[in-house]
């Protein structure tokens, strides 16, 4: 069985693997000894150098000392403690050596420290004079200090040290080298080996189960291509036979299946174009209620907020004249006006809410225009005065003469408070909002001119767009909602009249509402 000779190569080449690993394992380890025993005999002949360095240079030191005075006594201090260093390496390092090795380093070593209390302790006497002693004495029981400790000459027992850590040195890193050789042709072999046995049992499952293979790779990409009726032919007891019987069984399922695919694909996408068609359907009338019931509520907020702002600001008028009695009756009046006006709005809007439709019911009839804006205007005062801007109306700057319109006078009202809300919110503190009349032919003209920013040629264009704001508007109001001038507009077009904005010269806007005159000849009309 295929399976059973796999099982058979995989073990072998495993067993050699584990072997092989074992031996690398060993090699690194006798590899690693012999580093950290060359690292320390290297470490060991450095600090004894570093030492033997350091010792030279405070000699130079004291020579400087004794021939002149202002030598830095830090110098010394710096090259003692570099050498107290030194030897705590070395104690560190002596015992990190083998057993055969340690004692001796160990002694050397502690003969090194005692030699270095004792120079210390000498030069630092000689730091004191002595009347005892002449300088060259001073000179020479230093020097003394230097060369010799208990009979022993130091400078020989550094070189000794330095000689013997040189060739222990060299006798590691020669092991070192030997070991690592040794690891070398090691693995080498071992490689070759692997490879040999890799090769072999390449040779034989590929040629085994080449074959096999390609039968079962063609028979699934005819069974991926779609056709079902492909077999293996695949003959025997091993385990490919037995694939390819059951892979042979499944493209007969297969066959089954797709058939009553097709069928149930067929039914699945005719109720899915049904429940689509219904779906968009529902959606597109969801789109439209959803359209209108935020138009109702958007109209519905700015629809009550103008009457509201009238309110607040004819009681800021009232509350500011307490002991003013006319002042308080006329403010309690125009509250009362203005809360009037805003039950009229809620049951417009309600009424729309019923409805479905958010056109408003105009019902035309001769009315002056100058008392229209007269109307307006004083509705707004108490606002312009909250915004701590000035309302002028100017209402017959085109000659004496009735002027009269026919219109929807509340609905007419409605459209000027909007237009005059607008002017009075974005325009400056300080500033002026001036109404004026004046006459063209067939129409009398509403102008409401502010001292606001004003806004670009392409905002001019789609300033009646419903939710459309312009820059400076979305920088001073951020929360507003853009609906007013479409409501004016709106309103307006219903009475026959028109009204746009054009830049002013100097500064801001000029809303303009235009209005038949009575008689006049309009078009479409009888």
């Amino acid at each position: 069985m295929i399976r059973t000779r796999l099982a058979i190569a995989f073990a072998v080449v495993a067993m050699l693997a584990v072997g092989q690993a074992l031996f690398v394992w060993w090699a690194a380890s006798a590899a690693t000894y012999q580093v950290e025993r060359s690292v320390v005999s290297t470490r060991l002949l450095a600090e004894y150098l570093e030492l033997a360095g350091n010792k030279q240079r405070l000699k130079v030191w004291f020579a400087g000392r004794m021939l002149a005075d202002g030598v830095d006594p830090l110098v010394r201090d710096h090259l003692i403690g570099a050498m107290r260093a030194s030897v705590a390496d070395l104690r560190r390092l002596s015992a990190r050596l083998p057993d055969d090795a340690r004692a001796l380093e160990v002694a050397e070593v502690e003969t090194i420290a005692r030699s270095v209390d004792i120079m210390e302790s000498a030069l630092r006497d000689a730091d004191v004079p002595r009347r005892d002693l002449s300088p060259s004495d001073q000179w020479r029981s230093v020097i003394q200090a230097f060369d010799e400790f208990a009979g022993r000459d130091m400078r020989d027992l550094l070189r000794t040290a330095v000689v013997r850590q040189e060739r222990a040195s060299a006798r590691e890193s020669a092991l070192l080298a030997e070991a690592l050789n040794r690891a070398r042709v090691a693995n080498v072999v071992l490689a070759l080996i692997a490879l040999l046995l890799a090769a072999v049992a390449v040779a034989y499952f590929v040629r085994r189960l080449d074959r096999p293979f390609a039968r079962i790779a063609l028979l699934t990409e005819s069974l991926a291509a779609g056709d079902f009726s492909a077999r293996s032919d695949l003959e025997g007891n091993d385990e490919f036979a037995r694939i390819g019987v059951l892979i042979d069984s499944m493209a007969v399922r297969l066959a089954q299946a797709q058939a009553r695919s097709a069928t149930l694909l067929q039914q699945l996408d005719d109720l899915v174009g049904e429940r689509t068609r219904a779906l968009t359907q529902t959606y597109e009338s969801l789109l439209g209620i959803e359209g209108r019931r935020r138009q109702f509520f958007a109209e519905l907020s700015h629809e009550l907020r103008t009457p509201v702002t009238v309110i607040r600001g004819e009681a800021d008028l009232a509350l500011r004249n307490p002991g003013d009695a006319a002042e308080q009756s006329a403010a309690l009046h125009r509250i009362g006006d203005a809360a009037i006006e805003l039950g009229r709005r809620v049951q417009d809007l309600l009424d729309a809410a019923r409805s479905g439709t958010l056109e408003y019911a105009i019902t035309l009839q001769r009315w002056s225009l100058p008392e229209i804006v007269a109307a307006s205007v004083a509705q707004m005062q108490a606002v312009a005065v909250h915004r701590g801007v000035a309302l002028k109306f100017d209402p017959y700057p085109v000659g004496e003469g009735e002027i009269c319109v026919h219109a929807d006078r509340e609905r007419l009202m409605q459209a000027l408070v909007v237009v005059l809300d607008n002017a009075l919110r974005y325009s400056p503190v300080s500033g002026t909002v001036r109404v004026s009349l004046s006459a063209e032919p067939e129409s009398w003209l509403i102008h409401v001119d502010d001292e606001g920013d004003g806004m670009s040629d392409s905002e001019l264009d789609r300033a009646f767009e419903p939710h459309f704001r312009g820059r400076s508007g979305r920088a001073l109001d951020p929360n507003g909602l853009g609906i007013g001038l479409s409501i004016a507009r709106r309103i307006v077009e219903a009475q026959r009249g028109s009204i746009d904005l054009q830049p002013r010269n100097l500064r801001g806007l000029r809303a303009s509402i235009a209005l038949p005159m009575v008689g006049a000849k309009l078009d479409g009309a009888e």
